[in-house]
């Protein structure tokens, strides 16, 4: 079911989120949470008790509030840097090994294109995006435009400074641009500090119900 948030105005530029959107989030989740506990141990010389209780914390408000829980934001709030945490994750975590074609949001996303341009936002690196694109099935070529980690550098999502690289580079006003992501705070409270919409979805099964919300507003111009 998704939930819309956004004053209606028909949408000139989309912004997809990845994780947890355009695949499930069970397929991130555990994965994410076990390089995190590794990267305490290795790089701070934790005990692996300590990590094992910073992974606990961690499970435990993704479990209660997935919407508002960044691992990024996690990562850096424990004294990490963006750019350490990065070349650790490209390092260790591979996330499209377990990742399958799925033809529903190939499909639902090409519709979207053919009326509005669509771009994709994501704290990943554009190594590991690009792998979870192919596998998925979209491609970079699935998108108009597509930005990493490296496009966001010290503004990653939650950030506004995030969906403030996409508007600038696009050229698009963010009361024309919507989001559309499985984390309110993270995906589309920040677009929508800008003056921007978003509809929230509990990942790609729900991304036919978004996508038909955007082609109605974009056909009623």
């Amino acid at each position: 079911m998704i939930d819309v948030l956004g004053d209606g105005s028909a949408p000139r530029l989309v912004v997809f989120d990845l994780d947890g959107t355009l695949y499930p989030k069970e397929a991130y989740a555990e994965q994410v949470l076990a390089v995190i506990g590794r990267m305490f141990v290795e790089l701070r010389g934790s005990s692996q008790a300590h990590a094992d209780e910073k992974v606990a914390g961690l499970r435990e408000a993704m479990r209660t509030n997935w919407s508002g829980t960044s691992t990024t934001s996690f990562v850096r709030a424990n004294g990490f840097d963006v750019a350490q945490w990065l070349e650790y994750r490209e390092a260790h975590l591979s996330i499209a090994d377990g990742l399958v074609r799925d033809e529903d949001v190939v499909r639902d996303l090409a519709r979207l294109r053919e009326v509005v341009p669509i771009v994709l936002l994501t704290n990943n690196t554009r190594g590991a995006m690009t792998a979870i694109l192919d596998k998925v099935g979209l491609g970079t070529g699935g998108f108009t435009q597509v930005f990493t980690s490296e496009d966001s550098r010290d503004t990653p999502k939650p950030d506004p400074g995030a969906f403030q690289v996409v508007l600038d580079r696009c050229g698009v006003p963010a009361e024309r641009t919507w989001s559309v992501g499985d984390r309110v705070d993270i995906d589309i409270a920040p677009l929508v500090r800008l003056g921007g919409s978003g509809i929230a979805v509990d990942g790609p099964a729900d991304l036919r119900a978004a996508v038909d919300h955007l082609i109605g507003l974009v056909r009623r111009g």
